[in-house]
């Protein structure tokens, strides 16, 4: 009897599963006709919205046109006759997140030319989040327990949703941050302060901090998290894993070496908490955003050579192997790319590599311009004016919200490109190189402002994320 009773509940709870998932396939079909009918609105007001479309094109660049939101939909169409499972789901997931950062576009863009279709694209806004929402919560079922492989190749299993997390670096409380996972955290690192939420709470003692080095064991399991989230360059986030195993807490190790590793850290934060639409959104406004950026950098005739100074006597700089020697890849050449991580060099070791320009990080204000220079000329005299970027005065500093960007493999790392496009290219911006200071920080130049008529939707989106919050 007790056998036929668990296979009745189980036979129901299967049934409430299909049921829950045919709607969420029929809403998408629903949704796939208000897209359709849309375009057939914009079709039928080509001359109104011809200026439109030039500038969509002209903005997004990877983007045909308003065509690709029918043709996703389309794809998803054919999935209707599917039974619901973790990879459906997944699928439709992705299909959505990328749907609403497209929608997202078009309203910012229409809402200056056709009152109607914009209302029309704020209406599929919210069914589309009304989707995610039903679609949240058939994940909760469907997609957990989950199976992943985190950034130094092991297999993480998490049993059930996540709702106390423990951030063990300010990137993985950053990526939480754009997917929308913020209010999951009860503990933090040291460093973790953006958005600005997160250092009012550490400083009211609502969150526990637990460390970055050298995390408490005691103080992560007073938290009570069901899991922790590190990265995969710290050996300590690692010897974790083993540490926390007997109290049953799961530890998921984000990759954080290279800048793809930002989009695979944003989708992995996201299977981990049920956050996945809103992950394949952010990363749809990532890529685009970086293909911006490479577009802007194919403008570009000669690339200069950069040198980036970590730490000043000694001296250390930023190798091959890292984000940020990709980001230089893109604004230019890093004359250490050679090198691995972050190697200790020889002063004498600029004079060969000969950079263009150098770039410093402040290390929250312990490294200046001024303190390189001091360092150079009493090792090299005045040999040290045989250094190009010293002999042209194009040595500069990034400090504040900038530098923490640039050092900090998140989201908001993708605007740190931007940010060395602007220093080490402003006719890209129909900047003058003149009015590029030589400390760079929010305190000193407005990037938005610089930009927000120069670069599409989406990427000032990334920018205004990784700045106002």
């Amino acid at each position: 009897m007790i056998q036929r009773n668990t296979m009745i509940v189980a036979g129901g709870l299967a049934l409430v599963f299909l049921v829950a998932s045919i709607i969420v396939f029929q809403a998408i079909g629903g949704l796939r006709g208000e897209v359709s009918r849309l375009n057939s609105i914009i079709e039928e007001q080509a001359r109104v919205l011809e200026d439109l479309k030039s500038k969509i094109e002209a903005q997004a660049q990877s983007l045909k046109d308003l065509q690709l939101v029918k043709d996703r939909v389309a794809r998803i169409e054919g999935q209707l006759a599917l039974v619901a499972s973790a990879k459906d789901l997944e699928t439709i997931a992705k299909e959505l997140g990328e749907l609403k950062a497209q929608l997202r576009i078009m309203q910012s863009s229409l809402a200056y030319t056709n009152e109607t279709i914009a209302l029309q694209v704020k209406s599929l806004q919210d069914k589309i989040n009304n989707l995610t929402k039903s679609l949240e919560l058939l994940s909760e079922r469907l997609l957990f327990p989950v199976s992943l492989n985190d950034g130094v190749g092991d297999t993480v299993v998490i049993l059930r949703k996540p709702t106390r997390i423990v951030s063990l670096a300010p990137s993985v409380t950053e990526t939480l941050y754009f997917i929308g996972a913020l209010d999951l955290i009860v503990g933090i690192d040291e460093w973790s302060d953006y958005p600005r939420v997160i250092a009012e709470k550490r400083d009211k003692g609502e969150l526990i901090v637990v460390g970055y080095w050298r995390p408490s064991v005691e103080k992560i399991i007073a938290s009570k998290p069901d899991l922790v989230i590190g990265v995969a360059s710290v050996p300590s986030h690692i010897a974790l894993k083993n540490l926390l195993s007997p109290y049953g807490i799961p530890v998921l190790l984000l990759p954080n070496f290279a800048l793809d590793d930002v989009i695979i850290a944003v989708n992995l934060a996201g299977k981990a908490t049920g956050k996945i639409v809103e992950a394949y959104e952010i990363t749809f406004k990532l890529k685009l955003s970086i293909n911006y950026a490479k577009l802007l950098s194919g403008k570009i005739e000669v690339k200069p050579r950069i040198a980036t100074i970590v730490w000043v006597n000694p001296l250390f700089v930023v190798g091959g192997g890292t984000w940020e020697h990709d980001i230089l890849s893109i604004v230019g050449y890093n004359v250490y790319e050679d090198l691995k991580l972050w190697p200790q060099v020889s002063p004498e070791s600029l004079l060969e590599r000969k950079p263009d320009i150098i770039i410093v990080t402040s290390s929250h204000g312990l490294v200046t311009r001024e303190s390189l220079l001091n360092y150079l000329r009493d090792v090299l005299g005045d040999a040290v004016y045989a250094i190009p970027a010293v002999r042209d005065g194009k040595i500069y500093t990034l400090s504040d919200e900038y530098e923490n960007m640039f050092v900090r493999p998140s989201p908001r790392t993708i605007t740190s490109i931007l940010i060395l496009l602007l220093i080490l290219h402003p006719q890209l911006f129909d900047v003058e190189a003149q009015a590029i200071p030589y400390d760079v920080s929010p305190k000193t130049i407005d990037v938005i402002s610089i930009i927000k008529d120069k670069v599409p939707e989406d990427v000032l989106f990334i920018v205004k994320r990784s700045l106002e919050g």
